[in-house]
């Protein structure tokens, strides 16, 4: 009897040897998941195959058995989330979860189980702005789990047109690279660029979305015979236009304008400015460290993604050039309309990017507003723009928008910038 139960305790033990138990964790499951974003169930207007739902994946990560972040997938732009918290709503006793996008002013707040999400994307800088969320765990395709084989290849340039539905249509270049199915890219336009962009093309439809915290961008074009696209492009749920396109590999990123020429000084007087930083001091460019020197304006809001690419190129400048000569100004725009609130959306910007340079509070992000603010200037276009301006306060140029490293046009951009800091800092 006592060799019957030895031989059953070694047997166990050799099958224990044989199996590899699962990590446990104590949250979400890890892995990768697919996120939805229901934008709307309207698709009247066109025949939107997506049904208004943006897709984006993204993968929960443990560094250690009791934490996790998360990473949000965009083409070949990895974005890690670390801000979540889980817990208990007392009210319903669910499981619930809040993943904070703080620089942005976003957040997810849902209910869990072991392979779903449902709840909501907030953005706190708007009014009343919520959108429904679902993701399910085990899931990494993006639009289609099972695409039809597509129609064509639409790697190239694209000369589009969007608000075509509108009296004012507008031109952007569409960069596209297709492998099978799966096609990544972006669209540029004078005041900036979408980011990475991710989709498929199935049979004769093209599929876009990008979602990074801040954008919720989605596109659907139909492939028609004659190989040119239309199509309509969301932005989360309050903005909806339809635009075209065409295949056009000679089209350059100059073709649609130069930045350079959109906004000018209306007269040849200094640029000069009187505004707050978020503690309260007030800053002109006649007082230290600005007097005297080249300066760099950075006309910027916090909920702007593509700003946030331009200050990640000025920090990365700054690195490499750590007395370059000239110094930065920051002038933020805000979306949020309570001034305490967009005060504190500045501070928690600097101090997430670790930005070194002062940025002041312009006021709201309308643009007519904005040029209220800035009332030597035509006009503010875009944010962002950068106003390089000589020791003694005059434009020696502006640059409205910004080519980010989502574009084949950023090396171009790159080596401008140098350009203009030269001629900047020799000017008189």
């Amino acid at each position: 009897m006592l060799m019957k139960w030895f031989s059953l305790f070694v047997f166990c033990c050799l099958l224990s040897s044989c199996i590899k138990f699962g990590e446990p964790y104590t949250g979400l499951p890890p892995g990768p998941w697919r996120g939805v974003l229901y934008l709307s169930s309207d698709t009247t207007g066109f025949d939107e195959h997506s049904g208004g739902e943006l897709p984006f994946n993204f993968d929960i990560v443990y560094d250690t058995r009791d934490s996790f972040h998360m990473v949000i997938h965009n083409g070949s732009e990895d974005i890690p989330v670390t801000d979540i918290t889980m817990g208990t709503d007392r009210k319903t006793g669910h499981d619930t979860l809040l993943i904070n996008f703080p620089i942005y002013e976003t957040h997810f707040r849902a209910e869990y189980e072991e392979d779903w999400i449902e709840g909501w994307w907030i953005a706190g800088n708007r009014k009343d702005y919520k959108i429904k969320f679902k993701a399910t765990y085990g899931k990494n395709f993006r639009f289609f789990e099972n695409p039809d084989p597509p129609k064509m290849d639409l790697t190239g340039k694209w000369e589009c047109n969007f608000e075509v539905d509108t009296k004012t249509p507008y031109k952007a270049l569409g960069d596209f690279k297709q492998v099978g199915n799966k096609i990544t890219g972006t669209f540029l336009t004078l005041t900036g660029d979408d980011r990475y962009l991710e989709g498929q093309v199935s049979g004769d439809r093209l599929f876009l979305s990008v979602f990074d915290g801040s954008h919720a961008y989605l596109y659907e074009a139909k492939i028609l015979p004659d190989g040119t696209l239309s199509g309509i492009y969301r932005s989360g749920i309050h903005y909806k236009t339809y635009w075209d396109g065409k295949r056009n590999d000679t089209l350059q990123f100059k073709d649609l304008g130069d930045p350079l020429a959109q906004t000018n000084m209306k007269t040849d007087e200094v640029f000069s400015i009187s505004l707050p930083t978020p503690e309260g001091h007030l800053i002109n460019l006649n007082t230290p460290p600005y007097s005297g020197k080249p300066k760099l304006i950075q006309i910027m809001g916090t909920w702007c993604p593509n700003c946030r690419d331009e200050t990640s190129f000025l920090l990365d400048y700054l690195k490499k050039h750590p007395d370059p000569g000239f110094e930065i100004l920051g002038i933020s725009f805000e979306r949020q309309p309570d001034t305490l609130k967009a005060l504190k959306a500045i501070q928690t910007y600097k101090e997430k990017l670790h930005i070194p340079y002062t940025i002041v509070y312009g006021g709201s992000n309308d643009k007519s507003l904005a040029s209220e603010k800035l009332p030597m200037l035509n006009k503010v276009m875009a944010y962002p723009t950068m106003i390089f301006l000589s020791a003694s306060d005059h434009v020696v140029s502006i640059h409205t928008g910004f080519t980010g490293p989502a574009t084949s046009e950023y090396p171009a951009f790159v080596n401008e910038f140098d350009q203009l800091v030269t001629k900047m800092k020799n000017a008189k």
